[in-house]
């Protein structure tokens, strides 16, 4: 078979390969999204897209004792998987291109914990898994399609950009986040490539996913005070994305692996279970507290809520637990806009809460990801947005990448 294909011209086999990673990577945002209703169901006893509404019809005690048993089952899984095999990020993926390729089932079965944790509570985000999932599959096409290796370095790039989008219906968004936080060379091929396999992935995955705008959000419009809302969030949220973001990379970079995992994560797991059986708002990767934020429920002790869902995430990353951090910054966001415009009002200042939220999620999303374009397609993309709030977010943006630099200068 392989002979066959080395039979192509160069450019069919980059064609076919492109195609095959956009269907595969459309199936795997399909497997992701059965594969956490399925976890769902069999931790709450039913599915719902009011994620709230789930989690507190299951009661404090089935919240408590799902998250210890996770806990439990997750430390065990990824010690055990971590003395036999050396996990490959997704950066890892492309720098080995050609050296080193990633074993498939330990790092499918990594990717289904992290699903796993997610739909049963955890306080990380499920998009390190499709990404990753993603990539691996491009890895493996290009090397079938025997692809020089820098076709294959850029592919493996488009599949996690593909899985991304799989699972988000965000394909826009997601060939910038891999320009832009993989670090893809910009260039009228790889826009082509990046491109074809994203909105063919979220193509493939529509139907069984959905394209429904994640989050629920009446129509936000603006005026010229957006322009001062802007800059008044840029000025105040950027910092606490860049301790968010500092946090994260720290966790990262210290993670348990070795037999202390076994003893941290089901601890770290058990405060989680503790909180949440009384605020459940806590679960999850941080859709809940965004969607009532959006939804204008009151949060109690908003400042509170906001701190301790970041060090939620930051106390899972640092004892062992993999997922990533985009939804959650996404929650954060939401809450830091949405406090600092009611801060405002209360300086006699009066300005839009639901653009305000925007604004945030974008200066956050932005500077975690380091990728503003990316957070601006998201903010709008999630909440399904008109494009024409471009402008406010744009500035936003801008400001907050304008601290970011200069902070990082500083260091």
């Amino acid at each position: 078979m392989k002979v066959r294909l080395q039979s192509l011209p160069y450019g069919v086999r980059l064609l076919l390969a492109t195609l095959s990673l956009g269907i595969g990577a459309g199936l795997v945002g399909i497997a992701c999204h059965y594969l956490l209703e399925g976890v769902q169901w069999l931790a709450f006893g039913q599915t719902s897209s009011d994620l709230l509404q789930l989690f507190q019809e299951a009661g404090n005690l089935r919240r408590f004792l799902v998250l210890c048993m996770t806990g439990c089952l997750a430390a065990g899984f990824w010690y055990v998987l971590q003395r036999r095999y050396k996990l490959l990020s997704i950066r890892k993926q492309i720098d080995l291109v050609g050296n080193t390729d990633p074993v498939p089932l330990p790092h499918l079965l990594h990717a289904v914990m992290q699903i796993v944790i997610v739909g049963a509570g955890a306080s990380v985000g499920k998009e390190g898994a499709p990404r990753e999932v993603g990539a691996l599959l491009a890895g493996h096409l290009s090397k079938g399609f025997s692809l020089a290796l820098k076709e294959r370095k850029v592919l493996v790039a488009c599949g996690a950009g593909a899985g991304l989008a799989a699972v988000y219906q965000v394909p826009f968004a997601s060939s910038l986040f891999v320009f832009e936080t993989l670090g893809l060379t910009y260039s009228w091929q790889n826009f082509l490539l990046v491109l074809a396999s994203t909105y063919l992935a979220t193509w493939v995955a529509q139907p069984v996913v959905g394209q429904d705008a994640i989050y629920h959000l009446s129509a936000v419009s603006w005026s010229v005070s957006g322009f001062l809302q802007a800059i008044l969030i840029a000025l105040l949220v950027t910092p606490l994305a860049l301790v968010f973001r500092s946090l994260a990379k720290q966790a990262n970079r210290k993670r348990r692996k070795d037999e202390t995992i076994l003893w941290a994560l089901p601890l770290a797991f058990l405060v989680l279970a503790s909180l949440v059986s009384f605020f459940p708002i806590f679960m999850g990767n941080g859709q809940v507290l965004a969607q009532a934020l959006l939804s204008r429920q009151p949060v109690p002790y908003l400042p509170l809520a906001l701190v301790m869902k970041g060090l939620l995430v930051y106390l899972l990353l640092r004892n062992g637990a993999y997922g990533g951090t985009l939804t959650p910054s996404f929650a954060l966001g939401i809450g830091s806009g949405y406090l600092v415009t009611l801060l405002l009002t209360v300086v006699g200042v009066h300005l839009d809460p639901a653009l305000g939220m925007l604004l945030g999620a974008t200066v956050f999303l932005g500077t975690t990801l380091h990728a503003p374009l990316t957070a601006i397609a998201l903010s709008l993309g999630f909440t399904g947005q008109d494009w024409s709030l471009t402008i406010p977010l744009v500035l936003a943006a801008g400001m907050s990448y304008v601290i970011r630099k200069r902070w990082e200068r500083g260091q």
